[in-house]
């Protein structure tokens, strides 16, 4: 009756706070909050330009086209539905100008994913008293992961609509009314349109409440008449409904079947990969008390809500780390080993709420203390720290050691030292409040000071490096990002490309101007995100199908389309410097001459070719081909180079030929080495194409000085000389 009481007088209590009350109650969380916005606002604002291509690129095609048209599209393309960010974020592309649009976009990903910290506070006040579930607010919305505020990126959104949905899910399990499981069931449907990975949401729901009813009152006095055999086929039971839901999952979900079925070791492997860098990330402290708050301490009474929590976070770990170990494993296989504590994030209110319980309770299980100092142990000595990289975009967490070994030269023996001194002192702060109770206050102060402390400056790491990152993108648009929209009127334009291995050029210059619609290769090697293409050769006339109507081209160096170039806009690629051509062009859409086979520095592999397709009157004219190697002055690798010309044909693939060679020179280009060579063209249409072998890798001859890994034959130049200049 007391507690029934106790809790009708608090009902009482609140009906009589006046509206003065709940604003004073709630005036430290706003100002968190508005403080938070202030500094991540002025991040965005330092934050110039995209640059986590083609994620960035991607989601602004698609939500610029919602915004145009009310469908997602790539490039023109028609795409399925993906994530409600890109509707969230469409309203902002209505602005006409792409500045003022981008910075709109970047100013909601700070508001909303810096209001975290209020359904993070509402889950910490189911658990924890007021004072400390304004620490747990607070310190949501400070972790590194906060850096995403300034990119346009799904987790600004997924991040705090996952506390949102664990927010209500705390409090179906524990109010267990109409309104309260309403929502949270309708919250986790939702949450996969939100992020595909927020799939997890629904399922630990399920999982905690299957964790909640195995503990209930109802269970536990049937377990109790169970004999050895009833537990040995519950064993059995468990077994063969795993294996029966892991064949579900893998007819369903294909990165389930492969990492399952393939790559196991590096679901193990990359899991602990991820988790090592959300540790770290959140300064040690909250993993090692997260994972203890999962136990019940010695002499702990029993509290509905506590159970509920656990519940919930013991879901949440199983679900978020067993989908990251997949993901890690299956993106292995297909683009490469990457440490993806982003798809982490979200355990984070949890486990900062659950060291917030241990401090508060002032007492902590020591075997579960143990296991999760181990665990963080473990990913302190075997996860990698990325040091190498100014800035890891897919872990921000280990931003602030990447930063420390710039601006204090710390070497990675140094900050695991760092580390387990850290993790030391987490230990001992957990332990304090059960050895000195009279210190437990000033501990619970220390830990809120020592993880805010940490996680702040983590993520102002993660932003001044992602900041650099854009200005040294956008720098390499020399002057305006958006010169080809102001030259061409926004009118639909074709981007005309060759050896597009490295398209971030050619990806920012699509960011900052609408105008682009297609982006093609001559050599098959664009890349989306959307639509690419390498048009066909319908003839030695040079004319290219499909011929898109477009009234402009804008086109790589080397690359020369019929028509009247209009603007040249001087950029960075490749360490060099490098013109893009606007061409208004003539219909159908044909070439002069084009070059193939040439890095964006001019360097080629061991196959580079020039074909010209028409000249000034049709008459012939001479061709001049510039071979160095004055870049390399590392060990000689002799390549010997083979040069033929000959008349222009159209191979069965429908792309130029040699029809027939009219002639062949031979050479050897060396180390600092230089060599011209002038061939008279056998008619307006002609082709040249260079062979040099063997290549050489600059970062196996020279791994001190140089980390270029690519097979490289020579810096070529091909100069057309003019109709009456071929004895120049």
């Amino acid at each position: 009756m007391s507690a029934v009481a106790s809790r009708s007088r608090a009902r009482t209590r609140e009906r009589e706070r006046t509206l003065s009350d709940r604003f004073l109650a709630a005036a430290p969380l706003l100002s968190v909050f508005f403080w938070l916005s202030v500094v991540y606002a002025w991040e965005a604002w330092r934050h110039g330009s995209p640059w986590l291509f083609g994620d960035e690129l991607e989601l602004s095609q698609l939500s610029r086209a919602i915004a145009a048209t009310g469908h997602a599209a790539r490039r023109g393309e028609p795409h399925s539905f993906d994530s409600l960010y890109t509707y969230f974020i469409a309203p902002a592309w209505l602005i006409e100008n792409v500045h003022h649009a981008y910075a709109t976009v970047k100013y909601l990903d700070v508001v909303t994913m810096t209001a975290t910290i209020f359904p993070a506070y509402g889950l910490a006040r189911f658990v924890v008293s007021r004072n400390a579930a304004i620490v747990v607010g607070a310190a949501a919305g400070l972790i590194p992961a906060l850096v995403y505020t300034s990119l346009v990126v799904e987790e600004p959104l997924a991040y705090p609509y996952s506390t949102l949905c664990l927010f209500l899910i705390v409090g179906a399990l524990l109010r267990r009314t109409r309104w309260w499981i309403g929502g949270a069931v309708a919250a986790s449907i939702l949450a996969p349109a939100v992020r595909g990975e927020l799939k997890v949401i629904p399922l630990a729901f399920l999982l905690a409440a299957l964790f909640l009813y195995w503990r209930g009152a109802r269970m536990e006095r049937w377990r109790l008449r169970w004999s050895v055999r009833d537990w040995l086929g519950a064993v059995v039971l468990a077994v063969g409904a795993l294996v029966t839901l892991s064949a579900f999952l893998g007819h369903h979900w294909y990165e389930w079947l492969i990492a399952t079925g393939f790559y196991k070791h590096r679901m193990w492997t990359l899991g602990l990969r991820a988790g090592g860098a959300l540790t770290i990330g959140l300064g040690v402290l909250p993993v090692v008390g997260g994972l203890a708050s999962l136990w019940r301490a010695p002499g702990e009474r029993f509290a509905p809500e506590v159970r509920v929590f656990r519940s919930v976070l013991l879901a949440s770990l199983i679900g978020f780390c067993l989908y990251t170990a997949v993901k890690a494993s299956y993106v292995s296989t297909t683009f490469g080993t990457y440490t993806v504590e982003r798809n982490l994030i979200y355990l984070s209110p949890l486990l900062l709420l659950g060291t917030a319980l241990c401090f508060e309770r002032r007492r902590v299980n020591p075997v579960a203390l143990a296991g999760g100092a181990l665990v963080a142990l473990y990913l302190i000595l075997t996860t990698p720290y990325e040091m190498q990289f100014q800035f890891y975009s897919d872990a921000p967490g280990l931003a602030i050691l990447e930063q420390a070994n710039r601006v204090l030269g710390l070497t990675p023996g140094a900050a695991k030292v760092g580390l387990l001194a850290l993790l030391a002192v987490s230990v001992a702060l957990l332990v304090l409040p059960r050895l000195l109770p009279r210190a437990a206050v000033a501990g619970a102060l220390a830990a809120a000071l020592l993880v805010g402390t940490w996680t702040l400056t983590g993520q102002l790491a993660a932003a001044s490096a992602s900041n650099s990152y854009s200005k040294t993108f956008l720098s390499n648009i020399h002057g305006s990002p958006t010169w080809l929209d102001e030259r061409t009127g926004g009118a639909p334009t074709l981007y005309l490309g060759q050896q597009m291995q490295d398209q971030n050029s050619e990806w920012l210059l699509e960011f900052w101007n609408r105008s682009i619609r297609q982006v093609w290769s001559l050599d098959g090697t664009a890349q989306g995100p959307g639509p690419t293409l390498t048009p066909d050769i319908r003839g030695t006339d040079g004319v290219l199908k499909p011929d898109p109507g477009y009234r402009y081209v804008v086109a790589e160096t080397g690359i020369e389309p019929v028509g009247k170039p209009v603007a040249a806009h001087l950029h960075s690629a490749g360490g060099r410097l490098q013109d893009w051509t606007l061409y208004r062009v003539t219909h159908p859409l044909a070439l002069r001459g084009a070059v193939t086979g040439l890095y964006a520095d001019a360097w080629s592999g061991s196959d580079s070719a020039y074909t010209r397709y028409s000249t000034q009157g049709g008459r012939t004219g001479a061709i001049a081909v510039r071979l160095s190697r004055l870049g390399w002055g590392g060990v000689d690798v002799p390549g010997r180079v083979k040069i033929t010309i000959g008349t222009l044909g159209v191979g069965p693939d429908h792309q130029p030929t040699t029809r027939r060679i009219t002639k062949t020179l031979f050479s050897t280009i060396h180390s600092r080495g230089l060599e011209t060579f002038v061939l008279k063209a056998p008619g307006p249409r002609f082709r040249v194409e260079v062979h040099i072998a063997p290549t050489f890798v600059p970062q196996k001859l020279s791994p001190q000085t140089s980390s270029d890994a690519r097979n490289l034959g020579a810096v070529i130049t091909y100069r057309f000389r003019k109709p009456g200049d071929a004895g120049r």
